[in-house]
């Protein structure tokens, strides 16, 4: 086992790494002959450790080539200007560092750090908050394909396999929420990297979960119930307004919404940018939505239904990037709630079901913005069988 560092600064964050390489070759040699057994830098080992290949996040690694790899966000690093991550703030690195299988035999990897809590108060606008973790690993670009670091277990379903020649790049968030300027989130905490050969790790052949349908809701206001996601505001118009945000972040609940609002659907709940319950002080543009999005995944195939929704102003919805209707010739479609959409019907896989809600500014008075808001209560249900 060869102990390493691996992980390095944010504001001053740093770890240490230890690896247990299956080699892959031999178990044993003995013979008239000479063995060479090389220490080599991590770039160059049978797993490899190094920036992420054509990321240019992988600026923030480090001594992959001379030995050890570093990831470093703190002023040690000479290849970024920065010396640090913002406090108060939630920062995304996509794609910083890759693990390659660089030996004979395909191997799960998987990987371990002890990760701080968040100490203080996070905004209402997060998808998180105080006493979550810190930092979050997920792979690749795609924060919602989290990577579990709260043991090391190369068998465990979660892990990832790869093949020989294959590579993972690796990105991760920070949420630097309570800590105060300079604070070392890591300390002297190891990050523990392990790829065994032989291992049964999660793979594309693997079965999926079975899900009951009668948990498969897309409502607005809460989680989905079988999966750790919410509907997520991504952009929209105003200095003021979530166009503003360096990342998605959950819609907020509107608990006392106004009298106009229809609220008729037992399931779903208004949702809005600001969490203000709409007020006419919401920026408002003819031509830049307020756009809201859902991500979800489903085993097998499914049949979309749009029980009702409502918009508070017109509202057109797409699935996965095609329209499949909207609030009649462009119409607010807050009282009463709509149900004009059709049923669609979706396969196995990833999906994204998307609200773009125009809202225009008030005619005909000297006020610029316009309350705004969303509602959908819909489900997913196996296909109904043909009559």
């Amino acid at each position: 086992m060869k102990r390493r560092n691996v992980l390095a600064a944010l504001g001053s964050l740093s770890a240490g790494g230890a690896f247990t390489v299956g080699s892959g070759a031999f178990t044993s040699v003995s013979a008239e002959r000479s063995v060479t057994v090389d220490v080599v830098g991590d770039a160059n080992a049978f797993l490899r450790l190094a920036p992420c290949d054509g990321s240019p996040n992988g600026d923030y690694v480090a001594n992959a080539s001379e030995g050890a790899m570093a990831i470093d966000l703190a002023d040690g690093d000479s290849n970024v200007a920065g010396s640090g991550v913002n406090p108060e703030a939630h920062s995304v690195f996509h794609n910083v560092f890759e693990i390659c299988n660089q030996g004979t035999q395909p191997v799960c990897v998987d990987f371990a750090v002890d990760v701080p809590s968040i100490p203080g108060p996070v905004p209402d606008r997060y998808g998180f908050e105080e006493g979550d973790p810190a930092v979050v690993f997920y792979r690749a670009d795609n924060p919602d394909d989290t990577v579990n670091v709260d043991d090391l277990d190369t068998d465990r379903s979660g892990a990832f396999p790869l093949d020989v020649g294959d590579c993972q790049c690796v990105g991760f968030e920070v949420r630097a929420f309570g800590f105060e300027s300079g604070a070392d989130l890591f300390g002297d905490t190891d990050l523990e990297i392990r790829a065994q050969a032989g291992a049964n790790c999660e793979s594309e052949d693997a079965p999926p979960e079975p899900i009951n349908p009668e948990t498969l809701r897309l409502d607005t206001g809460g989680e989905l119930n079988w999966q750790e996601t919410y509907w997520q505001v991504v952009s929209g118009p105003g200095t003021d307004g979530p166009g503003t945000e360096d990342t998605p972040y959950r819609a907020k609940v509107v608990d006392d919404p106004p009298n106009d609002w229809d609220t008729s659907s037992p399931e779903a709940s208004w949702v809005d940018p600001f969490g203000t319950g709409g007020l006419d002080s919401d920026p408002a543009d003819a031509e830049d939505p307020y756009v809201y999005e859902l991500t979800f995944s489903v085993p097998a195939t499914f049949d979309l239904v749009m029980e009702e929704y409502g918009s508070d102003n017109p509202v057109t919805f797409l699935l996965d990037g095609t329209e499949i209707g909207s609030s009649p010739d462009g119409e607010d479609a807050y009282n009463p709630l709509k149900d004009n959409i059709s049923s669609q019907q979706i396969e196995a896989g990833n999906h994204t079901l998307r609200a773009e809600v125009i809202n225009e500014p008030q005619s005909g008075t000297s006020v610029t913005g316009n309350p705004t808001g969303l509602l959908v209560a819909a489900r997913l249900e196996p296909p109904q069988e043909p009559n």
